[in-house]
């Protein structure tokens, strides 16, 4: 694998988390429709439904809750493959770096700070051991 392919594969886990991430929203957002109450002040009756919103409702919201477990499930196992391919790294810092980088989601700088390293040297250490590394 070239460096950028193994970089896009090591960034699956950020990307399945940003699609997890999302769907909790979705879901958080169907729960909080489901729950709205709006009532009825007038002497009129109101106008016809089917009668089938309240469970239509409740399935949607079913289904929005295993494909967020699915992708949870799929994150989790993303995750393992990823860190089983960082754990192959010998070097502590790099193994840190790399860790930084693709498993908590954190910028170059930010590495570069919170590790008191370099800028240059982070990324330098960075490239060197992706391309050292066999996925």
């Amino acid at each position: 694998m070239t460096y950028e392919e193994k970089v896009r594969w090591l960034r699956r886990y950020r990307d399945s988390l940003r699609l997890e991430r999302t769907l909790r929203e979705e879901l958080a957002e169907q729960q909080s429709r489901a729950c709205k109450i709006t009532a009825a002040l007038t002497g009129m009756p109101g106008g016809g439904g089917d009668g089938q919103a309240l469970p239509r409702t409740v399935e949607s919201i079913i289904a929005a809750q295993q494909e967020l477990q699915a992708q949870i499930n799929l994150c989790g196992a993303v995750r393992r493959e990823v860190v089983a391919v960082l754990n192959q790294v010998a070097d502590a810092r790099d193994h840190e770096i790399l860790r930084r980088r693709y498993l908590l989601g954190q910028r170059f700088e930010e590495i570069a700070v919170e590790m008191c390293l370099e800028y240059r040297w982070v990324r330098r250490r960075h490239k060197m051991a992706v391309g050292a590394m066999t996925i």
